[in-house]
Formats: C-alpha cells, sequence, structure tokens
C-alpha cells in the first residue's frame, strides 16, 4: 500500500493534547474487574462509543527493560490480545515511530487495521516514563478487506514504586471503527485489554534487561520516582 504524507508537527500537538493523567479525576473512575494482580477501571468516554478503559498492574522490572518491551514490536503479537501483524513502518527517532497493527475481530466481523504514531517520554522530576499513542488512519491507503480505526488515543505510563518495581497502566479511549455493539463491545472494552495485560505479566522481562535508552532514567534508590 502506498504511503501518504504524514505530519509531524501535527502528530507532537495531538500527543500534547492527551488529557488522560493531567485532568481525569481518580473517582470518575469505576472498577470493574480485579483479578490476578490486575485492576480494569471504566469511564464513558466523550470521543468513541466504546468506555475509556484503564488497566494497571505492577511488575518487577526496571524502567528500561519495560521501554525495551514495549517497543519490541516484532513481539506484540505474542502477548498483546487478538493483535496478529505489527509492523514498523517508520523511526522517526529514538523516541517516535509510526507502525502499522492488525487486529483479529471474532468472525463474522470484520478484522481491524491502524496505523499508530507513538512517542516516548520522562517526567525529569518523577521519572515517570510515558508512551503517548494514536491513530493516524490516513498515513497509510485503506485495505479494503479491514475496518480502519479511526480514532484512538492511549498511553502506557511506566511509574517507579521501589525495591525494583514498576507500576504498569495502560489507558485508551479507542473507537475501533464500523458497527460496535454486544458482545463486540465487551471484547474490545474488557476482555483485549485484561488479557494484554495479564500477558504483560506472564512475559519474559528478563530478556530485555540490559537495556539503555538516552532518554531515560533510572531510580538511583527507593522513592526518588513519585507518582504524577
Amino acid at each position: 500500500m502506498p504511503l501518504q504524507k504524514i505530519s509531524c508537527v501535527k502528530a507532537l500537538v495531538m500527543s500534547s493534547a492527551l488529557l488522560f493523567s493531567s485532568v481525569t479525576l481518580a473517582n470518575d473512575w469505576q472498577l470493574d474487574k480485579d483479578e490476578s494482580g490486575i485492576q480494569l477501571y471504566t469511564m464513558d468516554s466523550q470521543s468513541a462509543p466504546l468506555k475509556q478503559v484503564k488497566v494497571v498492574t505492577t511488575v518487577k522490572s526496571s524502567l528500561s527493560s519495560l521501554v525495551s518491551f514495549l517497543s519490541d514490536h516484532s513481539a506484540f503479537p505474542a502477548w498483546m490480545d487478538k493483535v496478529t501483524k505489527v509492523e514498523k513502518l517508520k523511526d522517526i527517532n529514538e523516541q517516535e515511530s509510526i507502525t502499522y497493527t492488525v487486529v483479529d475481530a471474532p468472525w463474522p466481523e470484520r478484522d481491524r487495521d491502524a496505523v499508530l504514531y507513538s512517542k516516548w517520554e520522562q517526567n525529569p522530576q518523577t521519572l515517570v516514563v510515558t508512551k503517548k499513542v494514536f491513530a493516524e488512519p490516513q498515513y497509510l491507503n485503506q485495505d479494503s478487506s479491514m475496518i480502519r480505526t479511526p480514532y484512538l488515543e492511549a498511553e502506557w505510563v511506566l511509574t517507579p514504586r521501589g525495591n525494583g518495581m514498576v507500576e504498569v497502566a495502560y489507558h485508551s479511549d479507542y473507537d475501533p471503527g464500523g458497527e460496535v455493539q454486544g458482545w463486540l463491545l465487551d471484547v474490545f472494552t474488557y476482555e483485549m485489554p485484561f488479557n494484554t495485560m495479564k500477558n504483560l505479566r506472564a512475559s519474559a522481562l528478563g530478556k530485555y534487561e540490559g537495556a539503555k535508552f538516552a532518554f531515560i532514567k533510572e531510580p538511583v534508590s527507593d522513592g526518588v520516582a513519585m507518582t504524577q
């Protein structure tokens, strides 16, 4: 599929407009599932037919190992629920990239595909690391056999908690496109996010030990990194 030109300026502006952590009050979220060390929260969305979702867990890892794991696009289909293909389209720099993703929608639904821009950032005071993600549906010509995701704003937030533990949170506001109702709502809202975080917890993060990034600073002692 031929590529269309993307505006990186637009990407930066839109990524900075994500309001998830800074303006969403904790009591806006409803805890819908607490199981296997994973909490899943939902909240009504103003932008998409699905509810916003936040999934939270804690793992033993360094920040750099998790950044490496969450940047290993070739491995995404092994742990991201119902993701069957991820292709890196462009590395803008060490912190920014554009990928193409295919999600297997249960029959008789058509599969969804998405072009996703992502950017890593770290708060220099708290050391909290954030990967912001949003859909750029016009970047590629559409595959007529699938439904293109028209809207996604999401983020991974990695918060050091001391003693080598990191809280991992994923938050998404997502419109998969097409008619989404009934059982398919549950698949996108509950099943996929929860299973993805469950698979992350079970993944061999030790494989990514020793990873280094110029934009990541590790906590030097317990209590250095505080919540946002």
